[in-house]
């Protein structure tokens, strides 16, 4: 709490101004508001915190300005559904703008979204078959990640798991895997706009890394090559994104259809290898939660994986969605009135902070039964009816309308992901302590997460150099 000085000269300055929101609760601001609180802590756990402390609308300070930490769903439902044509994304789009270009994610309400929504490959009607045609091809390209890597002695997981996930996104995205080079530029896009979204200074003073712009040109030029190539010999069963799209949408431009592909390993990579990253630390954490998955995975025994298949894999569903639920890649989505407006029973001037949280409704235990726990079981037997993605304590990928587009890909590739991988191997994590959480590109940031494949003893016996689960546990 800020000092008797400190929260005196807020008043001094800022105390009419203070008067009208003294009907909500929140932390005592001092001469910063109540930004000091932010300072240290990830802002995540400090709007859980509030959740807890304050109930579900929470005043903030952003120095002068008045906010919101938002723990209601009634009052989210307002701002990400009915409401939702008041309330804009912020500077989002001025930060990220320089790595994604204009895209559907960071565009305005209203008809600018509405016009780029209309033309999203991943939102046309078509998108449900071209995702269920995508299983084969996701678990080859996971299985033959899953070979490189049981090489290795040690892996840090969060890396390790999002070049596995960035390959399988460009099987799905182009067919094949793409070059090194291809990766390299794509991580040093995606630092220039986390150096811009963790900015603490304007905008202008922050730099771009060394070699971006032509990084960007190489990347996005890389992808509208490909879509060039492959419409001057169209094949008619692939089941890439690139190719569907242009046997569905083909006056589409080169350009911009390369500019598409290029967005989509943006959209999803660092969140979705994220989450895989967390349910490998929970499924070591909770063994019978992982030994049944393996069961369920053990199936497949060499079998390609099909839409079928996951159709009728409760458990690895399950487990998605509970990892999705306890420990969701995004945990904050900031919006700010697009005009002066009145919400929660105060007027907040245009441009206000409102700060969307799920992390506390994830794990409200007035919601959730054992909400600290992970057990993928309560989405057996009509779970996933009651609390559906996108609802009021379940929301990994926002709410209403703009809800992120790539929700039933990110969904289809964790399964995906989930079967292939126990299918094969034992994901032994080092620590089953909390990991450190950081921040990069919009998303929680798991930190210092280590551990090993085991070949599982089925694969052992085809696998060179392969060490038995039993074995590798004696010498741990």
């Amino acid at each position: 709490m800020p000092n008797l000085l400190s929260r005196g000269l807020f008043n001094l300055f800022f105390g009419s101004k203070r008067k009208a929101f003294e009907k909500l609760p929140g932390p005592t601001p001092g001469v910063l508001g109540t930004l000091g609180d932010f300072i240290g802590p990830n802002p995540w756990d400090v709007c859980a915190r509030y959740g807890r402390e304050y109930g579900g609308v929470t005043l903030i300070w952003m120095g002068p300005s008045p906010g919101l930490v938002l723990n209601d769903p009634a009052v989210i439902e307002e701002i990400l559904l009915t409401r939702r044509l008041e309330f804009e994304k912020g500077n989002i789009g001025t930060q990220i703008r320089p790595t994604v270009g204009d895209t559907v994610f960071i565009a305005n309400q209203g008809e600018d979204w509405s016009a780029k929504i209309k033309v999203e490959p991943m939102a046309q009607p078509w998108a449900a078959a071209w995702l269920a045609a995508l299983v084969g091809p996701l678990q080859a390209a996971i299985n033959e990640s899953v070979d490189a890597l049981l090489k290795e002695p040690s892996i840090d997981l969060t890396p390790t798991l999002r070049r596995l996930t960035f390959d399988g996104f460009a099987v799905a995205a182009i067919g094949e895997k793409t070059p090194d080079s291809v990766f390299e530029d794509f991580m040093l896009l995606a630092k220039g706009a986390d150096a811009r979204l963790q900015a603490k200074l304007p905008l202008r003073f922050v730099s771009f890394p060394e070699g971006f712009e032509a990084a960007k040109e190489r990347f996005y030029g890389y992808f509208t090559e490909r879509v060039r190539r492959a419409r001057a010999a169209l094949n008619p069963s692939a089941v890439d994104l690139m190719s569907w799209t242009l046997r569905e949408m083909p006056t589409v431009s080169d350009a911009w259809l390369g500019h598409i592909l290029g967005t989509l390993f943006y959209g999803g990579v660092f969140s979705t290898s994220t989450t895989l990253v967390g349910a490998f630390h929970q499924l070591q954490k909770y063994p019978a939660a992982e030994e049944r998955l393996a069961a369920e995975a053990a199936t497949l025994a060499g079998a390609p994986l099909t839409f079928e298949w996951l159709r009728g894999a409760p458990w690895s569903e399950a487990v998605a969605y509970e990892v999705l639920r306890i420990l969701p890649a995004v945990r904050i989505f900031l919006r700010t009135p697009a005009a002066d407006t009145e919400l929660a029973g105060v007027k907040l001037p245009a441009g206000s902070t409102l700060m969307v949280s799920n992390q506390h409704l994830h794990r409200d235990p007035s919601h959730w039964k054992d909400p600290e726990t992970f057990e993928p079981s309560r989405w057996l037997n009509g779970g996933t009816a009651r609390d559906p993605a996108g609802s009021g304590y379940f929301f990994p990928f926002g709410r209403g309308p703009r809800e992120c587009v790539g929700a039933p890909f990110a969904l289809l590739f964790l399964q995906t992901a989930l079967a292939t991988i126990a299918a094969r191997v034992k994901v032994h994590v080092d620590s089953t302590e909390p990991f450190e959480e950081g921040f990069f590109f919009g998303v929680v940031l798991p930190k210092g997460v280590t551990g090993r494949l085991i070949a599982r003893p089925s694969q052992a016996a085809s696998l060179p150099g392969s060490v038995h689960p039993s074995a590798a546990v004696k010498t741990a």
